[in-house]
């Protein structure tokens, strides 16, 4: 029979609310939406890589764009660019702008989505495509649902009251 023990009550210091969250210092939330987010664009340069030559093919064939075959690979790099920095001011240094730019971005990607869908119902969208998009929409929704949970909120400096003077 296991003898019990008294567990000592320890005094509770007073700490700013964003000590709870570890050496680091980023709440569980703030890790979620980094995974999730990274994760959309993992899926996203797969996309990418998925129709880079159709794409190509498309712009080549066009006397209008043929000329402007160097925009695909400009689109890629600042795709990227716009992504990576979001992430960063995001979730690396607690950006309350990059955190509204993050979740008003996913909002057209949804609403894009959702015209996709009326222009595969014409057949003129590949299914991988259309798998592709759903699978970084799905991400990127549950990535952008993170940055609005309660530790997420103090870690953007929400929802922090000023502390009252004792008199």
């Amino acid at each position: 029979m296991s003898e019990r023990r008294k567990k000592k009550v320890m005094p509770v210091e007073k700490r700013s609310p964003l000590a709870f969250f570890g050496a680091n210092g980023r709440p569980p939330s703030i890790l979620r939406f980094e995974r999730l987010y990274l994760a959309s664009f993992v899926v996203s340069l797969i996309g990418w890589a998925f129709s880079w030559q159709q794409t190509a093919d498309r712009l080549a064939i066009d006397p209008k764009t043929a000329n402007y075959t160097w925009l695909l690979p400009l689109a890629l790099l600042l795709s990227c660019a716009i992504t990576l920095t979001l992430w960063y001011f995001t979730a690396r240094r607690a950006s309350l702008a990059a955190k509204w730019v993050v979740t008003i971005l996913t909002g057209l990607a949804a609403v894009r989505f959702a015209i996709n869908l009326l222009v595969v119902a014409g057949g003129k969208v590949p299914v991988m495509a259309l798998l592709l998009s759903a699978a970084i929409l799905a991400l990127s929704v549950a990535a952008a649902a993170q940055l609005f949970r309660a530790d997420a909120r103090l870690w953007f400096g929400e929802g922090l009251e000023p502390e009252e003077e004792e008199a």
